[in-house]
Order: structure tokens, then sequence, then C-alpha cells
């Protein structure tokens, strides 16, 4: 009797009601919104590629010492392969030797397939190398200049000749030592500092099963090596930085070296490690490809399974010595410096 006497009470009743209803309802509409949101897949999104592996400090630097602890190296069966920016020039796989001994001393020959006719020979030292090209016939030179020297004028007066245009020119034997003979840690150093940091690079994932276009995100681990600047507290220089894979047993595969300008002069990949040698119990990445992005070429040195000797101890002084012996035109590059 009183509701039906007082109409007011109704209304007010439906109107809380109904007030109480609508943020349900949105409640309800947001719910089967977001649930049909979750299940939206997008292939283009990187995954991150797993299984991971993680690592200290002290563990990956130790990953260093199969390349540091060489001292010496010979290998009688490489192969290489010159790839000229420059030119686009993709030249055919050559066969060479390879002779290294620290600090700094390195031979490279590389030779025609089979028939171990001579196209290029080089060497170098700590301070000095000299570089002997015999054919093909428009190249044929035997340089002679400092590993510190910039010849970048050289070249570019080279490079309006294309016919002299040659990544086999600009190829310099103290190019790879960086690469093969890892100079060792500056761990004691005060000078230098170290740190440790994740890098995340993405890439098609080639994995069995994957989905086209389906891309991954590989992890690493990369330890860069500064050295501090005296005269400017606070500041330091990047001098290498070294990459360890996660997604294959944090094993090196690449390094960077920089120069003063903080530009990466030298990038070195490290892939397909093996056991190259009888007595080594360390394994060595067979495929080692070597970047001089301002030098215009790379180079690509495949190691063959039971072809290297670690530290040989009868290497002669002369290994490392190579004479005009053939008459080549000689070019002395130091005294073409303005």
């Amino acid at each position: 009797m009183i509701q039906a006497d007082c109409p007011g009470l109704s209304k007010g009743r439906l109107l809380l009601r109904t007030i109480c209803f609508i943020p349900v309802l949105a409640l309800f509409v947001l719910a089967a919104s977001c649930a049909k949101f979750a299940k939206v897949s997008d292939q283009s999104i990187p995954k991150l590629l797993t299984p991971i592996a993680d690592a200290e400090f002290d563990q990956l630097t130790a990953k260093l010492r199969a390349f540091i602890n060489v001292q010496a190296m010979r290998s009688s069966r490489v192969t290489i392969q010159f790839l000229d920016a420059e030119s686009t020039e993709r030249y055919r796989t050559a066969d060479a030797s390879l002779v290294l001994k620290r600090p700094d001393n390195i031979r490279l020959i590389i030779q025609v397939p089979t028939v171990g006719t001579k196209i290029a020979e080089m060497v170098s030292d700590s301070q000095h190398f000299r570089v002997a090209i015999y054919r093909p016939e428009q190249y044929r030179s035997f340089l002679i200049g400092s590993n510190n020297a910039d010849y970048t004028q050289w070249r570019e007066r080279l490079s309006k000749k294309a016919e002299q245009q040659s990544a086999l020119v600009n190829a310099r034997p103290f190019h790879f030592t960086d690469a093969l003979l890892v100079h060792p840690l500056h761990l004691d150093e005060a000078k230098f500092i170290y740190s440790r940091q994740q890098e995340l690079i993405e890439e098609f994932d080639a994995r069995k099963g994957a989905k086209p276009g389906a891309r991954v995100l590989r992890s690493f681990y990369v330890i860069s090596e500064s050295e501090l600047i005296p005269s400017t507290p606070g500041r330091a220089k990047l001098r290498r930085r070294f990459w360890f894979d996660r997604n294959n047993q944090t094993q090196l595969s690449r390094q960077q070296v920089f120069d003063e300008q903080g530009r990466v002069v030298t990038d070195a990949n490290y892939s397909n490690y093996l056991k190259l040698s009888a007595e080594g119990a360390d394994l060595w990445p067979s495929v080692i490809k070597i970047s001089r992005p301002y030098d215009k070429y790379s180079a690509v040195l495949t190691f063959l399974p039971e072809s290297v000797e670690y530290n040989p101890a009868d290497l002669p002084a002369a290994a490392f010595v190579l004479e005009n012996k053939e008459k080549l035109p000689q070019t002395d590059l130091d005294q073409l410096q303005p």
C-alpha cells in the first residue's frame, strides 16, 4: 500500500537499478573485447629466440682464451674469397696459406686453386706491410707502407681508374691480425674499463616449421672495452666490442675494432666452430668473415679440418720477409703522402 501510494519511490529504485546496471554492462563488454584482443596474433612481431644461455663476465672472457693463447699459427689449407664493395666484384674462391706469430706478424699467400699459381702475397709486422699482387695483369704491383698511415687520398685517386680498383689493392695483411690474433684484454690496467650488456638482433626465423615471414630476436652478451682519456676526466674511447651468442652456447660470434674517431674499422664474424687441429683441444671458428668498411672490402676465410698447427716452434724469421723478386711495379705509399 505504501509503494502504491508513493510512485516517486518506485522511480527512485528503478533509477538506482539502472545506474548499477550500466557499469556492470560496461565491464562485461570490456572483458569480452579484451578476450578478443588477446587472441589476435601478428607473426611480424619478432619473438625472443630460445633457449638462451646465461654467463657471467668471467665466463665470457674465458671464451676468448682460445684466441688469446695462440702465440703462433700455421695453416696450409685455407680458402679465401674477397668481396669488393667499390666495384661489386666477386672473386672466385682461391686457395691460401697463412702464417701468424704474435705480436702482429702475418704472411698470407693467395693462389689459384689446384695449379697453385700465386695471385698475391702479403706480410706485415707491428708497423709496416708489404703486398705483392701478381695477377690479374692490371693489378700487378708491389706496395710498401705503414700500418697506421691514412692512404685515403691515394685510394680516391685510384678509384677514378676502375681497372685499378680492387679488394686486392685495398687489402692489408694487418687487417687480418686483429681478427685472427685477438689481443689480450687489459683487465689489470686502470685506464681500461669493461662493461657487459645484452643486445638483441632481429633476424628471419630459420627454424624448421617457422611460418613464412616470421622473425626472431637473437640474444647476445656484449663486452665493451673502453680506454679512459687522461686529459678529459669522465670520458673514454671505445676500443673493442666482443659479441657472444646466447643462443649458441655463448660462443664468440663477432669482434668489432674501433679507431680513434670511434669508427668500426674491423668487423670480424666467427662461425662454424670445429676442432681444426689434432693437437688443440679448443674449438676454432672454421669460417671467419673480416669486413673493412672504410677500405671497402670484405674477405671470407674458411679453414679446413686438421689444417691448422697451433704454436709451431719452427717458424723462421724469414717466414715474414717479402722481397720484390719478380720486379713488379713498386710503390712506396709513404712517399706519396703530402
